[in-house]
């Protein structure tokens, strides 16, 4: 499988700045901007592909391509999808959607999966080209901020906070570069890769 790419970005954060400001204890104005990066980077950190959690926060939508048809399910590269569509290009070189009465979305506890039902037959496919079979998929807790987990958020805006009282390198005052309390509020949602 090919890695995933991000076709959407979530629609919303899953922490605004007022409510970080309010949890850090910030009342004035002039760190806004680089309070919102350091917000931005904590998402950034937990959050999609490359993020520790290893799955998305705020619903987005992600594709992956495949140069032919698995022989009887797709791996989704994420757990939490709500929706999927499987497009392929045919043999005549034709841009075709696979109905979605051939194949159901099932969770597993390692992720998620499109599964073929019986009445799938494998359409021939345009074997030059190395994205012959296209999925895309929208994966997250839910479409707004209050769907995502209270640990998660909470744990964003530890992460958040601390960079921000500890700008300077953490190496060099012995700090750590995440806090321990961090990594326990998202151990229970992190993916478990075997």
């Amino acid at each position: 499988m090919m890695k995933p790419v991000r076709v959407s970005a979530p629609s919303s954060d899953p922490v605004s700045l007022a409510e970080f400001k309010a949890a850090a204890r910030v009342d004035f104005v002039d760190d806004d901007e680089i309070l919102q990066s350091y917000l931005a980077a904590a998402v950034g950190h937990l959050d999609g592909r490359t993020g520790i959690l290893g799955r998305a926060i705020i619903n987005q939508d992600w594709r992956i391509d495949l140069p032919c048809w698995p022989a009887c399910q797709i791996v989704l590269p994420f757990g939490d999808v709500s929706a999927v569509a499987v497009a392929y290009t045919d043999a005549d070189g034709a841009d075709q959607t696979l109905p979605s009465s051939h194949y159901e979305l099932v969770e597993i506890a390692t992720g998620s999966l499109v599964r073929y039902r019986q009445a799938f037959t494998s359409p021939a496919l345009d074997t030059d080209r190395s994205d012959a079979v296209r999925v895309t998929f929208t994966a997250g807790f839910g479409a707004n901020a209050t769907d995502v987990p209270a640990p998660i958020k909470v744990a964003i805006m530890q992460l958040a906070a601390h960079w921000y009282e500890n700008r300077e390198a953490a190496e060099e005052k012995g700090v750590q570069s995440v806090p321990m309390s961090v990594d326990r509020l998202i151990t229970p949602y992190r993916r478990v890769f075997f």
